[in-house]
């Protein structure tokens, strides 16, 4: 997603000196959060229910953040300001954040928060690239850090989990509103559940409550917490809580640093709202879910798509080039990535290697992606990711992912190459014959012994020549010996040839040893240099001989040259030390062990021998206690040192003679001192056997008894048990036959399900494959030897990583779940249907699926939905009847046309659509059964329930099947009325325009009379009369122009009288003609009828009325007026001047044009009144809203 532009810095926000800035940053007080809320446009009612239930006097500080149209105004701030009496401001650049107040964003903007200051940036990226949610989010994380906390509300599509990924990533709190129960809403908070660190699914009405026990406590953590940001107690028992992880999830998290793992742990101690490390130690203990989650927090997965991209750079011109030259197809080359999250790292290797082999062949790559984290593990298999796609060009976006819903997944080819699998470099052995280790930000959360460790790892996994990338915080410290550097920036460096490295004694591959020697075989080695490794071979020959023992005196260890002092026994192989030992020594040894595992110290026995080449060797024997951590004695090193024998020479005596005697005395008593300890040590051994034995013959008496007891009873039991056989050959008889039963209903439902072609999965309570029908191989990659394992094992052939969710959820409520599973491309879709595997005793003991192929249902649907469209589209109405006379389908313009809901009329007899007054052919048609078999047409009027009459056109054509049989019927009705209306205005047209010929002539000769009469002379007379002609065909043009577009009122009248007039200019009054009225355009169903109307009495006027006379006169006067709130005109031709007026004794047809085509057409009044001084017409006629 390219970044918003960036507003100008605000002298609140940067400070320089001497050309540098430097952010300077004004946290809100530590009792204050600010926090993000996301929605889309329809989360307005979630926004109202959380500020309903949030206390206004709180010290949180909101920013509301939702899909809003860019070029509409918002009423987002109004409407949420009427649920909350905080002050809901629209947020505008520069404004800073204070508590008790809520922020809305502004439409077309970009919102952004640094240094707790708003920062608005219009306008908005195009839609594509535009997600305000992740935006804001990620910015309120890298300004707030840990107080940053991002709720996600209702809403379509992904927008949010991105930027709650950021939130998390700097230690904030992250929530998602529920659905149901504990299931998160659709849309947007299943995008952020689905990535695995929301901290709370809560329905929106419990957040406030939820946010203000969270800022309480953090309150109080802030103040426990030194300068570094970490509480001092934590760790005290950081210990502790690793070892409590590693026995619950297998992983020793002891060696990371312990700054990070501090602050993970607060984290979690925030969100289980403990308060002491040892309340969590405890909550650690009683919840075990909460492993899982705290080894969750313990990840760090901060990952993407080409990130770092001058590293990729220094990759793609140095190390790739020589990967791949001289390589074949027929080679591999291999590449390990080691802490591979969610895949974005391998999957960027490996495009960056297709790309550079290009078009040519080249060898077959194989990347080795691991993680601890299943999850990511599970997620980068899948190769699923929601836009925006960081790091990823356009041009790459389109070569290598393709577009699914709102996922874009990686192309066949690049997935192929990856290799994804779950694998701890800690404890697991390292790959080998690896072209290219990548492993960057790893090493950084790791303390210095363990990436000294791992980096010799790394150099074992490589083959010689082979390129190491880390990232560019780490380095290789004392092993840079290892390596020679290509690009000491970008930390890429290749395996030097002459250096060596062996791998490590990792936990997963050391053989756990019986008994008591579990402990050492688990005890931690550390590594040792090629320095180390050559001074203890050297000093080797020269060391003690010694073996390592636990309190069964069986051998753990062996060290240095023990052959001398080993004798083992004849009989069964022992690594009992006592069997192992020389006979003489075996006392010895014996009582100092003894000695060293009932006191705890070191015992050393002086005076022993050994024969050793024909001649007594003098011994020292050292045995020397082991602790543990808890300071308990469980082993010993039983030491053999040899003494040199020193010279014999007889000292003198005081009188100058050998003190021969004096020395043999000495010998003899120190013999004489081991002889009686050795003694004292059988007498105490001869002891304890003595009373072992004496108990163990009291045990044997006693068993003796019993025995002969038991032998009674057996005695008994015999007849019994003969009894018994019989009962059971009956038995077996049953058995047998219920056998031969039961073998046949195994046949049948063998052969019922393979006959089904329905494809059926039953698995266990673990998700092991109980068994299932040769169809589910078209869904998963199933061979007969699969049975019993993990379905979670076996690669799907359709994407369904929800497997294990649905399952858990089965099991949980015990109801049937059903999913529809899209294959990719041309495969086909299918219909989950997961229900509980209930036992004969009605026991939950599994799951079965059903997955039913509904490909061609879902085309069939489609093109039924599609068929639908096109009848409810349908301005006519269309309906079916089934052969029982019954209703069975009505379209909208059938509702529309009718004036009949749906409701009322599926399933209703056809006979309900017979009219009031049907003629004979619609009687036979609606009420029985003798209707024509091919398409037929007819006629009929059609009464609404409100009374109206609406005329039909009835079409009918029967529904066949293929072989030519009546299935149904289908009736098209089309509404006539615009039809007939507009036949009858034709008849009208066509007498009016035989009429207006007529009229025309006759004024054409009234026009020639008058001007006769006043013209002087010929041309006087040619002159005048060929102007009113002119005049009158401009009349005539009016209204043909204007009788569809309309026409102004003045303009017609103007046209009509031009012809009477004395002044040629029609824009003023003169003395025969005046009009008064203001501009009106007429519509042309009204210009047309007036225009008709006032061409009769202007006609009339100059054959009989005023304007037949030179000193006649025609007033006329129009004005609007509202009635019953809609717009009237009111128009008054009045005429003067002429001759008397007497009424007519007949009505001509320009008389019934204006008495009865005006209210026809136009709805309105008529009044024709022949005073004697003039004809007097009023007309009031209605008008649309929407005439100017």
């Amino acid at each position: 997603m390219p970044s918003p532009p960036k507003p100008a810095s605000t002298p609140a926000t940067t400070i320089g000196k001497g050309g540098s800035s430097a952010k300077v940053r004004k946290p809100l007080p530590t009792s204050s959060m600010i926090v993000g809320i996301g929605a889309s446009a329809g989360g307005l009612e979630a926004f109202k229910t959380f500020f309903a239930h949030m206390p206004a006097d709180s010290e949180l500080a909101f920013v509301l953040v939702q899909h809003l149209a860019p070029d509409h105004y918002s009423l987002l701030a109004e409407l949420v300001g009427r649920s909350t009496s905080m002050p809901v401001l629209e947020a505008t650049h520069g404004m800073r954040v204070e508590p008790r107040h809520v922020y809305v964003i502004p439409p077309n903007a970009t919102l952004t928060i640094a240094h707790g200051v708003l920062q608005v940036c219009k306008p908005a990226p195009p839609r594509e690239h535009r997600w305000p949610i992740n935006t804001f989010f990620t910015s309120l994380a890298e300004d707030q850090g840990d107080c940053a906390v991002c709720v996600v509300l209702a809403g379509t599509g992904s927008d949010g989990a991105q930027g709650l990924r950021a939130v998390k990533d700097h230690g904030g709190l992250a929530l998602a509103q529920s659905g149901y129960g504990d299931e998160a809403m659709t849309g947007m908070p299943a995008s952020a559940v689905a990535t695995g660190l929301v901290d709370a699914v809560l329905p929106v009405a419990e957040m406030p409550a939820r946010l203000l026990a969270y800022q309480k406590q953090m309150h109080a953590a802030h103040q426990r917490k030194g300068h570094d940001g970490v509480r001092g107690d934590v760790a005290a028992h950081l210990k502790t809580i690793c070892e409590l992880l590693h026995e619950e999830v297998g992983h020793d998290f002891s060696q990371y640093k312990e700054k990070t793992l501090m602050r993970r742990i607060q984290r979690r101690m925030l969100v289980a709202q403990t308060e002491s490390v040892t309340g969590y130690i405890d909550y650690l203990r009683q919840h075990p879910h909460e492993h899982e989650l705290l080894f969750r927090e313990f990840l760090i997965g901060v990952t993407e798509f080409f990130r770092d991209p001058v590293a990729f750079g220094a990759l793609r011109t140095l190390a790739i080039p020589v990967m791949l030259a001289d390589r074949t197809s027929a080679d591999v080359l291999r590449v390990w990535v080691p802490g591979c999250a969610t895949g974005e790292e391998a999957y960027s290797l490996a495009i960056a290697l297709r790309e550079a082999m290009g078009s040519r062949p080249g060898p077959k790559v194989k990347i080795f992606a691991t993680d601890i984290d299943d999850q990511a593990i599970g997620r980068a298999r899948a190769g699923r990711y929601r836009a925006p796609l960081n790091g990823i060009s356009p041009e790459r976006l389109e070569r290598w992912f393709s577009k699914d819903h709102e996922d874009w997944c990686v192309v066949k080819q690049i997935r192929e190459m990856c290799i994804f699998s779950p694998h701890s470099v800690i404890k697991d052995p390292p790959f080998s014959r690896m072209d290219l280790v990548s492993c960057r930000n790893l090493l950084i959360y790791l303390n210095n012994d363990l990436q000294e460790r791992l980096v010799q790892s790394f150099h074992y996994a490589l083959r010689p020549g082979g390129f190491l990338l880390l990232g560019t915080s780490e380095r290789l410290a004392r092993n840079a010996r290892l390596f020679d550097e290509l690009d000491k920036k970008q930390r890429l460096y290749v395996r030097r040839e002459d250096a060596h490295t062996r791998p490590h004694n990792f936990p997963s591959a050391q053989p756990r040893a019986a008994g008591n020697a579990v402990h050492a075989a688990h005890a931690p080695r550390q590594a040792e240099d090629l320095i180390d490794q050559q001074v203890r071979q050297a000093l080797e020959p020269w060391s003690p001989a010694y073996v390592v023992i636990n309190a069964s005196q069986e051998v753990l260890r062996f060290g240095g040259d023990t052959r001398r002092y080993l004798a083992p026994s004849s009989g069964a192989a022992s690594l009992n030390l006592f069997q192992l030992l020389d006979k003489p020594l075996r006392a010895p040894v014996r009582a100092a062990a003894l000695q060293a595992f009932a006191s705890g110290q070191r015992v050393i026995r002086e005076g022993l021998t050994i024969q050793s080449g024909g001649r007594e060797q003098p011994l020292r024997l050292i045995v020397e206690p082991l602790t543990d951590s808890d300071g308990r004695i469980e082993m010993c090193v039983v030491a053999f040192n040899e003494l040199e024998q020193a010279p014999r020479q007889p000292a003198p005596t005081a009188d100058g003679e050998p003190a021969t005697d004096a020395a043999r005395l000495h010998a003899l008593e120190e013999e004489l001192r081991g002889t009686r300890m050795q003694l004292h040590s059988a007498i105490e051994l001869h002891e304890t056997a003595s009373e072992e034995l004496k108990s163990a013959n009291e045990e044997y008496q006693s068993v003796n008894e019993e025995l002969q007891s038991a032998n009674e009873e057996l005695e008994t039991s015999t007849e019994e048990m003969q009894s018994i056989n019989e009962e059971l050959q009956t038995v077996n008889t049953e058995l047998n036959s219920k056998n031969e039963a039961l073998n046949r209903l195994n046949s049948d439902i063998r052969n019922l399900l393979d006959s089904t072609h329905i494809a059926t999965l039953f698995l266990d309570r673990d998700l092991r494959i109980r068994s299932y029908t040769p169809a589910v191989t078209g869904v998963f990659h199933l061979r007969a030897s699969d049975k019993g394992r993990p379905i979670t094992e076996i690669s799907p052939r359709i994407a369904y990583p929800e497997l294990k969710q649905d399952v858990a959820r089965v099991l949980h409520d015990l109801a049937v779940t059903e999913r529809t599973l899209h294959g990719a491309d041309e495969a086909p879709t299918f219909l989950l249907r997961m229900r509980p595997y209930l036992t004969v005793d009605n026991i939950v003991d599994g799951v079965v699926l059903t997955f039913v192929d509904i490909t061609e249902s879902q085309h069939l649907n489609v093109e039924h939905a599609r068929l639908a469209a096109i009848v409810n589209s349908s301005r006519d109405a269309i309906f079916g009847f089934s052969l029982d006379e019954r209703i069975t389908s009505w379209n909208l313009s059938a509702e529309r046309i009718f004036g009949l809901p749906a409701s009322e009329v599926v399933g209703q007899p056809l006979s309900l659509l017979l009219p009031p007054e049907p003629s004979g052919e619609v009687t036979t048609f609606f009420a029985s059964h003798k209707r024509p078999l091919r398409l037929a047409e007819f006629e009929m009027t059609w009464v609404r329930p409100n009374g109206e009459s609406v005329p039909l056109a009835i079409s009918y054509s029967p529904v066949c099947d293929p072989e030519g049989h009546l299935l149904a019927g289908k009736l098209i009705a089309r509404d006539i009325t615009e039809r007939m209306r507009a036949a009858r205005h034709n008849e009208m047209m066509l007498a009016e325009l035989n009429h207006r010929v007529k009229n025309t002539l006759a004024s054409v000769q009234a026009i020639a009379d008058q001007t006769v009469a006043n013209a002087p002379d010929l041309s006087a007379f040619k002159e005048r009369f060929l102007a009113r002609l002119l005049a009158l065909s401009h009349t005539h043009n009016l209204l043909a122009r204007d009788a569809w577009t309309g026409a102004p009122l003045a303009d017609i009248i103007h046209n009509e009288l031009a012809p009477y007039r004395n002044d040629s200019d029609t824009r003023t009054n003169d003395a025969r003609v005046r009009l008064h009225g203001e501009a009106l355009t007429l519509p042309p169903k009204h210009a047309l009828a007036l225009s008709m109307a006032l061409h009769e009495l202007a006609t009339n006027a100059g054959k009989y009325g005023s304007l037949s006379v030179p000193e006649g006169q025609v007033t006329v006067t129009w004005a609007t007026r509202t009635t019953d709130q809609h717009p009237w005109l009111h128009l008054q031709w009045t005429e003067s001047g002429g001759p008397a007026v007497e009424p007519p004794t007949r009505r001509g047809f320009g008389s019934r044009l204006i008495d009865d085509g005006v209210p026809y057409e136009l709805g309105g009044e008529v009044a024709l009144e022949f005073a004697r001084n003039g004809v007097i017409c009023t007309i009031d006629v209605p008008l649309n809203e929407d005439i100017c």
